[in-house]
C-alpha cells in the first residue's frame, strides 16, 4: 500500500528513530523511572515494526474519513429536522446517534494507537540488544503527549470543549465545518443481501460483495472565514490565518516553518521534471476557503515571508508544487505578517479549490499538468462521444451537467494528470483502486483476471493502436469486447475517453493506477453500460463478472453445509430440469438461483461434499491449471471488519500452495480490491511470526512487505475467515505472459 504518512498519529506521539552507520536503528526511549536508555534495534525488526505501523495508520486514515463522512451526514440530517420542525427530543436523538457512531470510530482509532505502542514495546523487549551507555550524548527526550480528546465538532482546546459553545447550535457548527461540501455525500454503504437460491427458493448464503471503500477524498477548510475585517497582523479571535488549526473536519495537517521558501527539501516527483513548459497550466482562483482532494502530500505552511516572492518561486517550480494559497487581503499587509501554504506535488492527487467565485476571500495559484491538450470548457466534441456517458445515472440521479462534466484523464481535470499516462502497461492486480460504486465483487473479479495479462489485453483486442493510446492529437475511443449472457455471444462496447464524475466533481468509479494506467477504468465503465447502468453494479458475485469477461458458463459457488460441516458446490445449471439458469448482463436481473452440482473434473470431480482439507487440495489443483478463484467474507455491512478483513466483501485468491518448502503448511495469497487493508495478527501477515519461524517459506515465496492489500493466510485462517469461495472453471493458461 503506501508510504508512511508524515502526519501519522504515531509520529505525533513521539517516535524518535535514527539510522546508524551500521544499518541498525538507535532509539531513545524513556524508562520507568525517567532514566533514558539507548537501545539498538535490528534493521529487519525495525522494518517489520514500521510495516505494522503503516498498516495501522492506513486503517486509522480510513476511520478518520468515516468520521468526517458521519459529521457531514449529521449536518444534513439535523438541518432537515430543523426545517421540518422536528421535536426537541428528535433533535437530541439525532445528535446522540451521531455521537455514538463517531465515538465508536474514535475508539477504534485509539485501539490502533495502543496496538502500535504495544507492538513497539514488544519488539523492544524481545528483539533489542542494549548498547553500552554513552553518557556524552544521552539526552532526555520530551515525554509523549497524548492527543487531546476529540468531540463531534472539534478538538478539546485548553481544557475547553469546542463542541460546547453555548451561542451556536450543533447544526450551525456542522454547517461551518462543512461549508461548500456535498450534502449528498454518503458513508460507505451497506452490502446487498446474499445472492442465489436453491430449487426450494433459498440458496447458499454469503456476501454479494456490494461493498465500497471509504471515501478517499477530503474537504479541508483553510484559513480565516470571511466577515469582519481583521487588522494586519491579527487573526480573528479563536481562528488561525491561512492553514491554521481552526479548520474543521477533513483538514489535512502540514508542517509549519518561518524560514524562507529558498529552503526546499525535495525536487518533486522525478517524472514531472524537465517537461515541456507548454504542458503546464497555471490558474489563479478566488475561492471560499475549502479544498477537496483524493490524496494530499505535504502542506508546507510558511509565515513571515513575502507572498509575492512565494508566487515567483511557485511559478518557477511546477514540478515541486501543485498549489499555493493564501488570504487575498494579506497582499496589502507588511511582508513579515504574510502567511501562505504550499501543497507539494509528491503524494497529491485531485487537489481542487471548492466554491470558486470572483468574490472568494482566498486566492489559490494552481499548476495542472496536461499530458493531453484540454478541450474548451472541458467538453469533448459531440462527434467523439459515445452513446451513454452523457445520460448515465447513479443513485437514480443523472450524473453530468455543464457544471459537473465527465472527467477526461490527462486533460488537466485532476485525474491521470501524469506524464506516465497510458491505457495498458504492465498489467498487475495492484493497478485496481475501487471508487465510490459498491462493486467490489466486480473489481475483485477483474483483479483475479489480471493475474493473466493477456486476458485483459484480450478484452481490448478490437481497439486499434492500443499501445499508443491515449492519443494527444485526437479524441480517444475504446472498444471493450464482453459477452452478452442472454445469448452467450460476444458484443463490442464502445466507450469514449470520459470517466463518470460524482455529484461533487470527483471521479465516481475506479481510479487510474499509481503509474497512470487506465485499463481498469474503461473496463468498469463498459461493464456498467453493458449491465444497464452504475446502479446495476451495486452488489453481485465474482462469478457473474467472470462470465461477462470470459464467456465461461461453468461458474461455481462453494459454501459449507452447516448441518454436515462439509463443503457443497453450487452452479447455474439446474440438473432437476436439465437446463441452464436464465442469465442477464446485470447481476440483479435474470434468474438468480443456483443449484447443487458436481465438482469440476479438475481435482477429482464427484458430487459428494468435501472436508476442509479436501477442498484445499482442490484449490491447489485449480491454481495449477490457472482457474480463477475468489473468496467472500460473511457479515452484513462492509463498514465493519474482523481481524482486519472487511465484512461482506469480495477478495481475489491469487495463489494456493500446499506443503510450502516441505513444512506441511498450506498458504493462500489473497488480495483486497481496495488496494489497502490486510489481515491483522495472522501467522503470515506482513509482520507475522511465521516468516521468522519458517525462513524456508520466506525464501520460497519472497513476500513483499507493503500496504497494498495483498497478504498470505494459512489454510486454517482462510476457511475460518471466508464463508464463500467463487470459481471460474476456465483454463486461463493461454493468457499468461512473461
Amino acid at each position: 500500500m503506501n508510504k508512511t504518512s508524515k502526519n501519522n498519529p504515531f509520529d505525533e506521539e513521539g517516535s524518535h528513530a535514527a539510522s546508524s552507520a551500521d544499518g541498525s536503528y538507535k532509539e531513545h526511549k524513556e524508562g520507568f523511572f525517567g532514566k533514558v536508555k539507548r537501545k539498538t534495534v535490528n534493521a529487519g525488526h525495525a522494518t517489520k515494526l514500521q510495516a505494522y505501523k503503516t498498516k495501522k495508520q492506513a486503517h486509522n486514515q480510513i476511520l478518520k474519513k468515516q468520521i468526517q463522512d458521519r459529521k457531514r451526514e449529521f449536518g444534513v440530517e439535523y438541518m432537515d429536522l430543523m426545517s421540518s420542525k422536528a421535536s426537541a427530543q428528535r433533535l437530541q436523538d439525532c445528535f446522540e446517534e451521531a455521537m455514538a457512531e463517531i465515538n465508536d470510530l474514535q475508539a477504534q482509532i485509539d485501539r490502533n494507537l495502543e496496538k502500535m505502542e504495544e507492538k513497539e514495546d514488544k519488539t523492544m523487549n524481545e528483539k533489542i540488544q542494549r548498547a553500552p551507555d554513552a553518557a556524552t550524548d544521552e539526552q532526555p527526550l520530551p515525554e509523549k503527549k497524548k492527543e487531546p480528546g476529540k468531540t463531534l465538532f472539534g478538538r478539546k482546546k485548553d481544557g475547553k470543549d469546542e463542541s460546547a459553545e453555548p451561542s451556536r447550535t450543533p447544526a450551525a457548527r456542522s454547517k461551518d465545518n462543512n461549508d461548500n461540501s456535498n450534502p449528498q455525500q454518503s458513508r460507505p454503504g451497506r452490502g446487498a443481501p446474499p445472492a442465489g437460491r436453491s430449487p426450494a427458493g433459498r440458496g447458499p448464503s454469503g456476501g454479494r460483495g456490494a461493498g465500497r471503500p471509504p471515501a478517499t477524498s477530503s474537504r479541508a477548510p483553510v484559513g480565516n472565514p470571511p466577515g469582519k475585517k481583521t487588522p494586519p497582523g491579527r487573526a480573528p479571535a479563536g481562528r488561525t490565518p491561512v492553514g491554521g488549526r481552526g479548520g474543521g473536519p477533513g483538514r489535512a495537517s502540514g508542517k509549519s516553518r518561518k524560514t524562507g521558501p529558498a529552503v526546499m527539501a525535495a525536487e518533486g516527483p522525478e517524472e514531472y521534471r524537465n517537461l515541456d513548459p507548454k504542458q503546464w497550466k497555471l490558474s489563479e482562483l478566488k475561492f471560499g476557503g475549502s479544498t477537496s482532494f483524493e490524496s494530499v502530500g505535504e502542506q508546507e505552511k510558511v509565515s513571515g515571508q513575502s507572498i509575492q516572492e512565494a508566487i515567483n518561486m511557485f511559478n518557477a517550480n511546477p514540478h515541486k508544487y501543485v498549489a499555493l494559497f493564501f488570504q487575498s487581503s494579506m497582499l496589502d499587509w507588511p511582508p513579515e505578517q504574510h502567511q501562505y501554504t504550499l501543497v507539494h506535488r509528491e503524494g497529491t492527487a485531485g487537489f481542487k479549490a471548492v466554491g470558486v467565485e470572483p468574490k472568494g476571500w482566498m486566492t489559490m495559484y494552481k499548476y495542472d499538468f496536461e499530458r493531453l491538450p484540454a478541450y474548451k470548457n472541458n467538453e469533448l466534441p459531440l462527434k467523439a462521444r459515445d452513446k451513454h456517458t452523457d445520460n448515465m445515472t447513479f443513485g437514480g440521479k443523472k450524473l453530468h451537467s455543464k457544471k459537473n462534466p465527465p472527467i477526461m484523464p490527462g486533460r488537466g481535470m485532476g485525474v491521470g494528470d501524469t506524464p506516465l499516462l497510458k491505457v495498458i502497461g504492465d498489467v498487475d492486480p495492484s493497478d485496481i483502486h475501487q471508487g465510490s460504486v459498491g462493486d467490489c465483487w466486480l473489481l475483485s473479479a477483474i483483479s483475479a483476471l489480471a493475474e493473466f495479462d493477456g486476458a485483459i489485453k484480450h478484452l481490448y483486442r478490437k481497439t486499434p493502436n492500443l499501445d499508443q493510446m491515449p492519443h494527444a492529437d485526437r479524441p480517444n475511443m475504446y472498444t471493450i469486447t464482453l459477452w452478452d449472457l442472454k445469448t452467450w455471444k460476444e458484443v463490442d462496447i464502445v466507450v469514449d475517453e470520459r470517466l463518470c464524475a460524482a455529484p461533487d466533481g470527483r471521479l465516481l468509479a475506479s481510479k487510474p493506477s499509481e503509474d497512470g494506467e487506465l485499463w481498469v477504468c474503461y473496463i468498469e465503465k463498459a461493464i456498467a453500460i453493458h449491465a444497464g447502468g452504475w446502479d446495476k453494479l451495486v452488489g453481485g458475485q465474482c462469478t457473474h463478472a467472470w462470465a461477462l469477461m470470459t464467456g465461461c458458463k461453468h461458474q461455481y459457488l462453494i459454501q459449507k453445509n452447516p448441518t454436515t460441516g462439509k463443503y457443497q458446490c453450487f452452479g447455474r445449471y439446474n440438473s432437476n430440469e436439465g437446463r441452464w439458469a436464465r442469465h442477464a448482463n446485470s447481476p440483479h436481473d435474470g434468474e438468480l438461483g443456483m443449484w447443487p452440482t458436481s465438482w469440476p473434473e479438475v481435482g477429482g470431480g464427484g458430487e459428494e461434499e468435501l472436508t476442509q482439507d479436501e477442498l484445499f487440495l482442490r484449490l491447489v489443483a485449480w491454481d495449477k491449471v490457472n482457474y480463477i478463484v475468489g473468496a467472500g467474507t460473511g457479515g452484513e455491512s462492509d463498514k465493519n471488519s474482523t481481524d482486519g478483513l472487511v465484512d461482506n466483501h469480495a477478495y481475489s485468491v491469487i495463489e494456493s500452495h500446499d506443503n510450502v518448502a516441505g513444512t506441511g503448511i498450506g498458504l493462500l495469497k489473497v488480495r483486497n480490491p481496495w488496494g489497502t487493508g490486510e489481515i491483522e495478527n495472522g501467522e503470515f501477515d506482513d509482520d507475522g511470526p511465521g516468516w521468522d519461524k519458517y525462513p524456508q517459506i520466506k525464501r520460497e515465496l519472497k513476500p513483499v512487505v507493503a500496504d497494498d492489500g495483498i497478504f498470505y493466510v494459512t489454510k486454517e485462517e482462510f476457511f475460518k475467515m471466508y464463508s464463500t469461495i467463487y470459481l471460474s472453471a476456465s483454463d486461463m493458461t493461454e493468457f499468461l505472459e512473461d
